[in-house]
C-alpha cells in the first residue's frame, strides 16, 4: 500500500506533463471519439463528417494546430476501434447446436414460469438461456440450487433474438447484440443435480456473490415493490419493481431515482468518508480506501454505464485531490467519457450513459456561470431541476416521444426526499438487518410504509392527463433545432443577459413545431401494425386530418395458477399499439373502428381507452354484442365516449376522402361476418379493409357492388382458407394483399391454399408474420410500400 501513492504520483507527473495542452480542451475530444463512432455505425456518414468539419473550424479559430491533430487522431482512433470491435462481434455457434457446456456467470431470474440466465459457453460465447418451468416445485428447487459458478450440459434449440417488428418499437436483437449476445437458447431441461461448481476464484465472482446474497436479503425481509426498490437503490436491480410503478416513474420524470446514478453514488461515497473521518481515520488513509473500494462497488451495483461513469468520477477526484492537486470538473467527466467508450464503443447506444453524462456534464458547466447566483436553496434546487429538464429533454423526446409536465416540481420534492431520507434510511435498514435482525425489522416496516405511500402519490400524481406532453420522436431537423434552441438558452441563462426571459422561447418555440409538424405534413400513412395473431391498421390523412385505428388486436387470456404469473402482463395496446402512437405524437384517436368483437380484434380496446382519448368509436350493426363489445360500450359510456353502430351504405368524408361501409347488414348469423368492411381511396389506391368476413359476405358483396375494384386488399379472417375465395378475388382483382398474422401462430395462417391463389393471380402478398409492420406512405397519388423486415 505505501506504494501506491508513489505510483499514483508518477502517473500524475506524466498525465501532467502531456497534458497541460489539452486541459481544459478534452471536451473536443470527447466530441471527435462520437463522431467516430458514429461514422462507421450510422448510415449518416454525411452528417459526421459536416459536424467534424464544423468542429474543426471551431477549433482552429479558438485554439492551437496541435489540437486539431490530437482530435483527428482521436477520430481516427476510435472509427477504426468501432470497426474492429464490431466486426469481431459475431457468433460461433452453428444455428443446429442441439447442447451445450456453460456456466452461469449471472443471477438468475425467475419470473412466473420463466427461468432467465446470463450463460457462458466452452466456447466463450455468451447465450441468454431460457427454461419454462413446469412445476411450482420445481420452481422452488430450482430458486434454492441455481447459483452463479455453477457448470452445467443444456439440451435444447438456439433462437435468434426478436427484432423490431414495428416502426420505433423496441429492438431487443439489437439490444443484446450491444451485449455481445447472439442467441437465445430455449433448454428443454433443467437439472441442477447434472451441474457441478466451477471451482476456480475470480474477485469478480465473489463480488457477484456479495451483490446476488444482498439481493436475496432484501428479498426475505421486503416484499414486492418495495424490496424491488431498495434493490434498485443499493444494488441497481429493480426486475421485482411493479410494471405500473416504474411506469408512473417514467412518465413522470422520475425514473432516475429507480436506478444507481451519480447522486446515489455520491451520497454513498460522501456517508462513508464522514463515517471514516468520525471514526479516526485521516483523510488520506480515507480517500485511499475510497480508491481501492469504488471499483468493486460497479460489480456489486450491477456495472451499469451511469454506476460506471459515477464511480470513475469519485475515484478521479479523489486522486486529483491526493497527488495532482489540479484539473477541472470538465476535464475529468471528459476522460471519464472517452474512457468508457474506448472500453465499451457500444455504450454510445445506452440511454442510462445518455443521459447521465449529457446531465452531469450540464450541471458541471453551469455550476459556475450560473448556480453562484443563486443562494437560496429552493431557487437553487429550482436551477438544478430546470437545467437537468433541458438537458434530457432531446433524449427523452427521442427515446420515449414524450415529457411530463410535473417533472420539474416533482423532482424539486423526490430528489431531496431519496436523496436525504430514503436512501440514506434504506441504507441503514439494511445493515441493520444484517447485524441485529429484531430491530432491523422494526425499521423495515417503517421503511415499507414509506415507500408503499409513496408509490401509492406517485402513481396518483401520473393519473393526471395534462401530466405528460405527448410530442413524437423528433426528426434529424427537429433534433438540430432542439439543440440549438437549448444551447442558445443555456448561454443567455449563463451570462445573466436582459434577453434571459426571450431567450426561454427558443426551445418553447421549438416544442410548438414539434407540437404543429404532423399539421402542416402533406404525407398520409396506412400501416398494418404487427400484433401477432390478430388485426390492427393504422391510418392518418395528410395534415393530420383524420386519425383512425381499425381494430386494435389482442391475446387471448387463458386461467393460470398464480405461481406461473409473470410479473408484467403482455398486452398489445400497452407494448405494441400505444408506443407507435406515441412515436407519432399521437394524442387523440378521431375514430376508433372495432370490426367485430372477436378477442384478437378487439382485445387491446380497453387499454387504448386507458391511455389514449378516443373521439368516436365505431361499432357494426348486429343481432348480439359480444362480450367483449358490451364491456367496450360500458367503459366508453363511463368515459363519455360516443359509440356510433354503422351498417352498409354508410359513409364519412374527411377533406379529400371517403370512406364507405359495406358490410354488415346486421343480419349475420356468425360473429366474424358481422365485420365491418370499409372501402377508400388513400394515395391513388383503392383499399378494401374486410376485418374477419368469411365466404358468403364475399359473395353478397360481389352480388351488391357490381363495380367493385380493388388495388390494396385486407385479406379476410388471416388468410384463413374459409375466406378468400377464388370467385371474389378474382372480382376484385387486387394487385397487393396484406396478412395480418402470428409467427407460427396455432392456427396456421394463412393457409396455404390462399397463399397459392394469391401468387397465382400475380397479387403482392405483404405478411406481418414474415414482414413486420407494413407501411404506405403516400404524397397525393403516390405512395410506397415498406416492411419494417427486409
Amino acid at each position: 500500500m505505501s506504494r501506491l501513492p508513489h505510483f499514483f504520483q508518477i502517473l500524475g507527473n506524466v498525465i501532467r506533463n502531456y497534458g497541460d495542452y489539452v486541459q481544459g480542451r478534452l471536451v473536443y475530444l470527447a466530441f471527435f471519439s462520437v463522431l467516430g463512432i458514429l461514422v462507421p455505425y450510422t448510415s449518416f456518414s454525411w452528417l459526421s463528417i459536416l459536424l467534424t468539419l464544423l468542429l474543426l473550424g471551431f477549433i482552429i479559430f479558438r485554439h492551437h494546430f496541435s489540437l486539431i491533430v490530437l482530435s483527428l487522431f482521436t477520430l481516427f482512433f476510435f472509427m477504426c476501434l468501432f470497426i474492429l470491435i464490431d466486426s469481431t462481434n459475431q457468433t460461433t455457434l452453428a444455428p443446429t447446436t442441439k447442447t451445450i457446456k456453460a456456466e452461469i456467470v449471472d443471477s438468475p431470474d425467475i419470473n412466473g414460469d420463466k427461468f432467465s440466465v446470463i450463460v457462458n459457453t466452452s466456447q466463450n460465447e455468451k447465450l441468454l438461456m431460457v427454461y419454462y418451468i413446469q412445476t411450482e416445485l420445481e420452481k422452488i428447487q430450482l430458486s434454492q440450487s441455481v447459483q452463479m459458478g455453477l457448470v452445467c450440459t443444456f439440451n435444447g434449440t438456439l433462437k435468434k433474438p426478436q427484432v423490431s417488428r414495428n416502426p420505433y418499437s423496441f429492438d431487443y436483437q439489437k439490444y443484446l447484440y450491444a451485449q455481445q449476445i447472439h442467441w437465445i437458447f430455449e433448454a428443454n431441461t433443467l437439472t441442477p443435480e447434472k451441474c457441478f461448481l466451477q471451482k476456480k476464484w475470480s474477485l469478480g465472482r465473489w463480488l457477484l456473490k456479495i451483490r446476488e446474497a444482498g439481493i436475496h436479503q432484501i428479498d426475505s425481509h421486503f416484499d414486492g415493490s418495495t424490496a424491488g426498490i431498495i434493490q434498485a437503490l443499493i444494488y441497481g436491480e429493480r426486475t421485482n419493481i411493479e410494471n405500473e410503478i416504474v411506469n408512473s416513474y417514467q412518465s413522470l420524470g422520475l425514473i432516475h431515482l429507480l436506478a444507481i446514478s451519480g447522486l446515489h453514488v455520491s451520497l454513498m461515497t460522501g456517508m462513508f468518508y464522514f463515517l471514516c473521518i468520525r471514526f479516526g481515520v485521516t483523510r488520506e488513509s480515507t480517500s485511499i480506501l475510497l480508491l481501492c473500494l469504488l471499483p468493486a462497488y460497479i460489480v456489486i451495483a450491477g456495472g451499469s454505464p451511469s454506476v460506471i461513469r459515477s464511480v470513475l468520477m469519485c475515484m478521479l477526484l479523489f486522486a486529483s485531490i491526493l497527488w495532482w492537486k489540479k484539473g477541472s470538473m470538465l476535464d475529468v467527466i471528459s476522460f471519464v467519457f472517452i474512457f468508457m467508450l474506448a472500453i465499451n464503443p457500444y455504450f454510445l447506444f445506452n440511454i442510462g450513459f445518455q443521459l447521465s453524462f449529457m446531465v452531469s456534464a450540464s450541471l458541471i458547466l453551469s455550476s459556475k456561470a450560473i448556480f453562484k447566483h443563486y443562494s437560496n436553496t429552493l431557487a437553487s434546487l429550482f436551477a438544478v431541476s430546470f437545467l437537468s429538464q433541458i438537458a434530457s429533454l432531446l433524449i427523452l423526446l427521442y427515446h420515449f416521444f414524450e415529457f411530463s409536465l410535473l417533472s420539474l416540481p416533482l423532482n424539486m420534492l423526490y430528489v431531496p426526499l431519496y436523496s436525504m431520507i430514503i436512501l440514506p434510511f434504506a441504507l441503514f435498514t439494511v445493515v441493520l438487518l444484517g447485524v441485529f435482525e429484531p430491530i432491523g425489522e422494526m425499521f423495515a416496516t417503517i421503511l415499507t410504509w414509506l415507500l408503499e405511500l409513496l408509490n401509492h402519490v406517485t402513481v396518483w400524481f401520473s393519473q393526471f392527463s395534462f401530466s405528460v406532453l405527448t410530442l413524437g420522436k423528433p426528426g434529424l431537423v427537429l433534433m438540430i433545432l432542439y439543440c440549438g434552441a437549448c444551447f442558445y438558452f443555456l448561454i443567455c441563462w449563463e451570462r445573466k443577459k436582459v434577453l434571459f426571459q426571450r431567450a426561454l422561447l427558443a426551445p418553447i418555440v421549438v416544442l410548438l413545431l414539434h407540437i404543429i409538424t404532423p399539421y402542416i405534413n402533406p404525407y398520409g400513412e396506412v400501416t398494418m401494425i404487427d400484433v401477432g395473431q390478430g388485426d390492427s391498421i393504422y391510418i392518418e390523412l395528410p395534415f393530420r386530418k383524420g386519425v383512425y385505428l381499425i381494430d386494435t388486436g389482442g391475446t387471448i387470456p387463458f386461467e393460470q395458477e398464480q405461481w406461473k404469473i409473470r410479473r408484467n402482463q403482455f398486452s398489445t395496446a400497452q407494448n405494441i399499439i400505444i408506443p407507435f402512437l406515441k412515436a407519432k405524437g399521437i394524442r387523440s384517436i378521431d375514430k376508433l373502428i372495432v370490426t367485430h368483437g372477436d378477442q384478437d380484434h378487439i382485445g387491446g380496446a380497453q387499454g387504448l381507452l386507458e391511455d389514449i382519448r378516443i373521439k368516436e368509436i365505431v361499432l357494426g350493426k348486429n343481432k348480439n354484442d359480444a362480450s367483449q363489445e358490451k364491456n367496450l360500450k360500458k367503459l366508453a359510456a363511463k368515459k363519455g365516449i360516443p359509440v356510433h353502430i354503422v351498417e352498409h351504405g354508410q359513409k364519412w368524408k374527411e377533406g379529400d376522402s371517403i370512406f364507405y361501409i359495406l358490410a354488415p347488414k346486421g343480419n349475420e348469423l356468425k360473429e366474424n361476418n358481422n365485420s365491418v368492411v370499409i372501402y377508400t381511396k388513400l394515395g391513388g389506391l383503392n383499399w378494401l379493409f374486410t376485418g374477419d368476413i368469411e365466404k358468403d359476405v364475399e359473395l353478397n358483396l360481389i352480388k351488391t357492388y357490381k363495380n367493385l375494384r380493388v388495388d390494396v386488399l385486407k385479406v379476410g379472417h388471416h388468410g384463413s382458407k374459409t375466406s378468400s375465395t377464388q370467385e371474389f378475388i378474382q372480382f376484385i382483382n387486387p394487385k397487393i394483399a396484406l396478412i395480418p398474422v402470428g409467427v407460427n401462430n396455432r392456427f396456421n395462417h394463412p393457409h396455404p391454399d390462399v397463399i397459392d391463389l394469391l401468387k397465382k393471380e400475380k397479387i403482392k402478398v405483404y405478411r406481418t408474420d414474415k414482414d413486420g409492420a407494413i407501411q404506405f406512405r403516400y404524397f397525393k397519388k403516390s405512395g410506397t410500400f415498406m416492411q419494417t423486415i427486409p
